[in-house]
């Protein structure tokens, strides 16, 4: 028991806590989400609300923890400390933790349980980033800021000069094994375009030996710790799919090409995965929210007469989608217009992004 009492004893330095908008709020908290999102620090704030003696922090992330030992000797220990909190931090569940009244577990797999709160936690969004930015007031420089820093939270307070490199780093160390890190870039290659799966293992296969077996498993594995998301066109699950990143920066850290269109599409699915909204795609459309018959277009630099040919040139899947109302998402321009009983709304980001529930 060497081990645990070592963690016991350890002390925790304070530091100064960002509020999020979510936080742990029940005894028996399992947080999810993807590496890099800030559960961390949520975790570190709860802990503020116990005294030393009464918890117990361990991080399976930490090489020096031996999880043999821990599995072994844990609920003895339990028992012969007055602990009344139980943290296991990046837990894989190779063991069966023990049975306590107050236990948080984060996890970026893919898990539920029902005695538990399942508190899900993503890297920031544009509001959150407002409330970390602290260099600037104006809202278009702190959206400029927004769109190159990207959403995770620790990239704020790196030198401007490191941030690629520190990214980079951050994404080789998600990558335990090099063909998985190439599927991962081959992925982020396709931001926000319509690829099917068979196509992006056909371009991987020209850049490494893979087996399509283990490329499936690379791929739902990603998926399921949320690294890459896909959105099906409505109707159409065997068409192609549009692919998504967990932070919109990391594409220009992984190549020089830069195409900010897409990363600009990307930045609004990340405000409506976070919303949980329900959303796919249809011709013309970006991302069609069947439960508000609501359409969203990302046209960032468009004047409105553009816009208008646009909508126009869409209505047929418009109305077959029976969609009510078009929000336009730009970099600053701001009308509304009318086209067949069909309510369009242009709206800069900032503006939408925070009026959005």
């Amino acid at each position: 028991m060497d081990q645990l009492e070592l963690l016991y004893e350890t002390e925790y330095k304070k530091f100064t806590f960002l509020e999020r908008k979510k936080s742990i709020k029940s005894d028996k908290t399992l947080l999810l989400g993807p590496r890099c999102s800030g559960k961390t620090f949520l975790i570190y704030d709860y802990l503020t609300n116990f005294d030393k003696e009464r918890f117990l922090y361990i991080d399976f992330n930490d090489i020096r923890v031996d999880k043999e030992a821990v599995a072994k000797d844990l609920s003895a220990f339990l028992k012969q400390r007055p602990i009344e909190l139980l943290v296991l931090e990046n837990f894989d569940f190779s063991f069966e933790f023990p049975k306590t009244k107050k236990i948080i577990i984060s996890t970026c797999q893919k898990r539920s349980f029902k005695e538990f709160d399942n508190l899900l936690l993503y890297p920031l969004d544009f509001e959150e980033f407002i409330s970390f930015d602290k260099k600037h007031f104006n809202i278009e420089q702190i959206f400029n800021s927004f769109a190159n820093i990207g959403t995770i939270p620790q990239m704020l307070f790196v030198d401007e000069a490191k941030r690629a490199r520190y990214l980079q780093e951050i994404i080789i160390s998600l990558f335990i094994e090099k063909s998985e890190f190439e599927v991962f870039r081959q992925f982020a290659f396709t931001q926000s375009l319509k690829v099917s799966l068979f196509q992006v293992f056909n371009n991987l296969k020209q850049r490494i030996k893979i087996s399509k077996d283990k490329f499936y498993n690379f791929t739902q594995k990603l998926e399921d710790e949320k690294l890459i998301f896909f959105v099906e066109k409505f109707g159409s699950k065997s068409t192609a799919k549009k692919v998504y990143l967990l932070d919109f920066a990391i594409k220009n850290a992984l190549t020089f090409k830069k195409d900010f269109l897409k990363r600009f599409e990307n930045i609004i699915f990340l405000e409506l995965l976070k919303r949980e909204k329900i959303l796919y795609y249809s011709e013309g459309i970006d991302f069609y929210l069947p439960n508000e018959n609501l359409a969203v277009l990302s046209m960032p630099f468009n004047p409105t007469h553009i816009i208008k040919q646009k909508v126009t040139s869409i209505k047929n899947s418009l109305y077959l989608l029976n969609i009510k109302k078009i929000q336009i998402i730009t970099l600053g321009n701001e009308d509304s217009f009318t086209i067949n009983d069909i309510r369009c709304e242009i709206l800069p980001f900032w503006n939408w992004a925070l009026q959005i529930s």
